[in-house]
């Protein structure tokens, strides 16, 4: 096994496929929205972005032509997904949807700050 290296920001072939998909995400999706909320006097903020992303992963992301495979993201899940292995019987024991139309929004788990500062000013 070979151990962990550090590699050099915006180097995909030696991270992985990650920051391709950020750096679409962002140009795609984000700075699109932030632009349009601004210009309505808005602050785009993850609960708004949340309510969004639905909408731009089925009429944007999903649907057009990947450069490397030639096919909608749609439709390669739609091939991957026979070739997929069932769960663990623990997974199994928590369901998951197989097709959403909206993202289901995660609460943090992260307190405010304050939160934190009071537990810093509490007495010993």
């Amino acid at each position: 096994m070979t151990s962990p290296k550090v590699c050099r920001p915006y180097r995909a072939k030696t991270k992985g496929k990650v920051e391709p998909f950020n750096h679409y995400l962002k140009n795609s999706f984000i700075v699109p929205l932030t632009a349009s909320f601004r210009q309505a006097g808005l602050t785009l903020d993850a609960t708004a972005a949340n309510s969004r992303i639905g909408d731009w992963l089925s009429t944007i992301a999903n649907v057009r032509k990947h450069g490397t495979t030639g096919v909608s993201p749609e439709e390669r899940m739609l091939q991957e997904r026979l070739a997929l292995l069932p769960l663990p019987k623990v997974m199994q024991a928590f369901p998951l949807p197989i097709h959403q139309t909206r993202p289901i929004p995660i609460e943090s788990l992260q307190h405010p700050l304050s939160v934190y500062q009071s537990i810093l000013e509490m007495p010993i």
